[in-house]
């Protein structure tokens, strides 16, 4: 507005330059399309469509964006996503990819050299790209349970980054997400949960990829959703079985697992959460079911027929509920760098996995769970380790971690257990130096509230300070050990 009446009032310079009033009205105009243009440009939301028919086991995503030269235009295809540790080839499963032009042209996505396509068209503005996904091929041949997506006859499972891609340079716009499939399919997704679900059609407004690709969705009738009562924010349970499952009891021990995690930290940062869980027939004797992935408002875990809740079991071990949501705080809400901004095209370089895992598995089972045996555990993990982990510094370690973690569980165990002796250690300082009046809770609070206050990933020589400063303790001496390898 401000722009608008400086244009306005500088009519009077035009005319004591002897701009004609015709002149002054053509230049004024301009002047407003640009504005409006660059106003309107401002508000765009980028629209993606996920087109799906209960018949085959095939997904369309289309992506609509502001038009683009079709030579400036890449379609990225995720490879790995924050706290999954590895690198998957998502693109291997993708078909299809076209791109269509304002002057009405179709044209092919060639395969670039990394995980993205690329488009052909000399002086053509691109405004749509689409693809198919063969979700059948990709649960087929990813061996991991837990990392694809999955369709049945009566279900649909999407697990976000596993189908979505984004166009490069777009990925922090909002989005405008459609799901279309069958009129007689109810639709559920982890962005805004409730036992309501649209049949059919649902809209979802988004405000970055991050977010999407972060979500899960449940379509079909053999999607059960429980709402929990009781519970200081909305909790869900959603389930995909192919055999008898308890959803309440399910969500007993999530309800309990919030509850210890809210009495912990004193708040519960998390607008809503949904525990969302298949039990399936497994696909092959090698696929590996088991795994839970964490995610900033859910948690994920794809497990065999054995493993479906059954029964009302008051001494059920619901650590994994409790660690997969406890990172709802660490490292989802105040995390290292590598964590975010995420590079979706590649397992990113991450120094502080130790932290991200081993502080919440000391949070999870030390203090919640109330369990100091679980000590003797992390030890054990780290006295088994091979030579080629104890040699390695715990920058080191995480490093080589980050691509590697559950490929070879050696390395992965070795970082949570660690990161969970580290905070242990810390925890004893903390408690020693300020006669008990402190704790591993003032420091692992003291960088929840660094990150919320800076809005950034914390550098790695950031992160001693912080906690030193939050408890009032010179924890220098602690981080300095654990730096070091467990054996040189």
């Amino acid at each position: 507005m401000i722009f608008i009446f400086g244009l306005a009032s500088n009519s009077l310079y035009f005319r004591a330059n002897n701009y004609q009033p015709d002149t002054i009205m053509k230049i004024l105009c301009i002047f407003f399309t640009l504005l409006f243009g660059l106003t309107v440009q401002g508000q765009n939301k980028i629209a993606y469509t996920l087109r799906h028919s209960p018949s085959n086991h095939t997904i369309e995503i289309e992506i609509t964006f502001p038009p683009i030269s079709a030579e400036e235009v890449a379609l990225v295809i995720p490879r790995s996503a924050p706290g999954t540790y590895s690198l998957t080839n998502y693109q291997a499963f993708v078909d299809h990819v076209l791109g269509y032009t304002e002057s009405g042209k179709t044209l092919d996505g060639q395969l670039g050299i990394g995980s993205f396509f690329t488009f052909e068209g000399k002086e053509e503005m691109l405004a749509k790209v689409s693809y198919q996904v063969d979700l059948e091929k990709m649960e087929t041949q990813l061996l991991d349970g837990g990392a694809s997506s999955k369709s049945r006859t009566d279900y649909l499972g999407v697990l976000g980054y596993s189908v979505f891609g984004f166009v490069e340079g777009l990925e922090t716009q909002p989005i405008s997400l459609t799901l279309k499939t069958d009129a007689t399919w109810p639709i559920f997704s982890t962005l805004a949960p409730t036992l309501h679900r649209p049949m059919g059609s649902a809209t979802f407004e988004i405000e970055d990829f991050g977010i999407l690709a972060d979500a899960q969705f449940m379509l079909g009738n053999a999607a059960r959703i429980y709402q929990v009562e009781g519970s200081p924010i909305p909790l869900f349970v959603a389930i995909y079985s192919e055999t008898e499952v308890d959803l309440e009891e399910i969500g007993r021990r999530g309800l309990l697992a919030l509850n210890g995690l809210k009495e912990y930290f004193g708040y519960i940062p998390m607008p809503h959460y949904t525990i969302y869980q298949e039990f399936i027939h497994p696909i092959s004797d090698r696929h590996d079911y088991g795994f839970s992935m964490e995610h900033l408002n859910s948690m994920t875990f794809t497990g065999d027929l054995s493993r479906a809740v059954k029964n009302y079991d008051a001494n059920a071990n619901i650590g994994g509920i409790v660690h997969h949501m406890g990172h709802s705080w660490v490292p989802l809400r105040s995390y290292g760098t590598g964590y975010r901004p995420f590079a979706w095209q590649l397992a990113p370089l991450i120094e502080t996995i130790w932290l991200n895992e081993g502080f919440t598995w000391y949070i999870s089972y030390y203090h919640i769970l109330q369990n100091p045996k679980i000590l003797e555990f992390f030890n054990r993990n780290m006295d088994e380790a091979p030579n080629f982990i104890k040699e390695k510094s715990l920058k080191d370690l995480s490093l080589l971690g980050s691509s590697q973690y559950a490929a070879d569980f050696r390395i992965g165990r070795n970082l949570f257990s660690r990161g969970a002796l580290f905070a242990h250690d810390l925890d004893m300082q903390i408690q020693k130096e300020t006669e008990g009046k402190k704790s591993f809770k003032d420091a692992i609070l003291g960088l929840l509230h660094w990150t919320e206050t800076h809005q950034r990933a914390f550098e790695y020589d950031e992160i001693e300070p912080i906690m030193s400063k939050a408890t009032g303790v010179d924890l220098s001496d602690v981080w300095n050990q654990w730096q070091e390898p467990r054996e040189k």
